[in-house]
């Protein structure tokens, strides 16, 4: 059995940046182009996996997340949304319910971390997670048995697949990060250190805390520019711990809804259609979601 765990921002902002502004809410005239793109998407979705369980994360915690204790420089190059993205942000929320989806946000936690506690509750439930993200920080949870999931690009890869990508382990990600950087998180990495160098380094050396306690063995590592890395590790200590901790994904968190509250609960239809309206689509989904509805129905009868 399957958990479909999806990074909800990154479906969102691709229809943002990619869709013209055609459709608009009736009461504000905001536009909801990225809820159109991300209604069609999660139609979709439910239309071709018919999930047992189903769950979406969004991103919160811009200026609150506890990684902005650690960093006050963390993710300093993303600005706050303005009111009329807020109000498609929060409306994608409000669809994920009407459509019977588990959503969640935290001012803690990133959407990363609470698609990483869900994938621990349910691999203890003996659910297979399904990471449904092209962000390949997120690669760090994948574990054995888990499936990481790039829509529309490829199919489903195991730890296995992602590790013959990545030329490091799953669990090394957060280690690259530190080692070369995320300019989009605003995480500083070491200077001199690129993709190649750090790979080269976490084939040796299995982690950052462990490059750090044999930083007098790094110059005798078969590693171009070897000879140099021992002093910029040293030099750069204190910000490689720090970024790791950014970097790293938290699995544990104790207001994560259970197993069974992440169980597709089916579409509203009649709520749905209301929505729709308010937001400018008219019926154009109507017959996506009533097609839906049977579809459940005839399953439940089947049981």
């Amino acid at each position: 059995m399957q958990a479909l765990l999806i990074d909800s921002s990154i479906y969102i902002f691709k229809n943002y940046f990619s869709l013209p502004e055609k459709w608009h809410a009736v009461e504000n005239q905001y536009p909801t182009h990225a809820l159109y793109g991300f209604t069609n998407f999660l139609l979709e979705l439910l239309k071709k996996q018919q999930p047992d369980y189903i769950f979406c994360a969004f991103d919160e915690s811009l200026q609150t997340g506890f990684r902005h204790q650690l960093s006050p420089t963390y993710k300093k190059n993303r600005e706050l949304p303005d009111e009329a993205l807020a109000f498609q942000l929060n409306a994608c929320r409000q669809l994920c319910r009407v459509l019977g989806i588990t959503e969640m946000a935290s001012n803690q936690y990133e959407a990363d971390d609470l698609l990483g506690a869900m994938a621990s509750k349910l691999r203890q439930a003996g659910i297979q997670p399904v990471i449904i993200s092209r962000d390949k920080d997120l690669t760090q949870i994948i574990q054995k048995g888990d499936l990481y999931w790039d829509l529309g690009k490829s199919q489903p890869k195991d730890h296995k697949q992602l590790e013959q990508d990545l030329g490091i382990r799953c669990d090394q990600m957060a280690d690259y990060l530190a080692l070369v950087g995320d300019a989009s998180d605003s995480i500083a990495g070491v200077p001199g250190i690129g993709s190649k160098t750090a790979c080269e380094l976490l084939s040796w050396m299995p982690s950052v805390a462990d490059i750090i306690d044999r930083k007098d063995q790094l110059e005798d590592l078969p590693i171009r520019g070897a000879r140099k890395l021992s002093d910029k590790i040293a030099q750069h200590q204190e910000q490689l711990l720090l970024s790791r901790k950014l970097a790293t994904i938290v699995t544990e968190i104790d207001s994560m809804p259970s197993c069974n509250e992440i169980q597709w609960r089916g579409v509203h239809q009649d709520v749905f259609s209301l929505f729709a309206d308010e937001m400018g689509f008219g019926g154009v989904f109507n017959s996506r979601c009533s097609q839906l509805k049977k579809r459940q129905f005839q399953e439940l009868l089947n049981r």
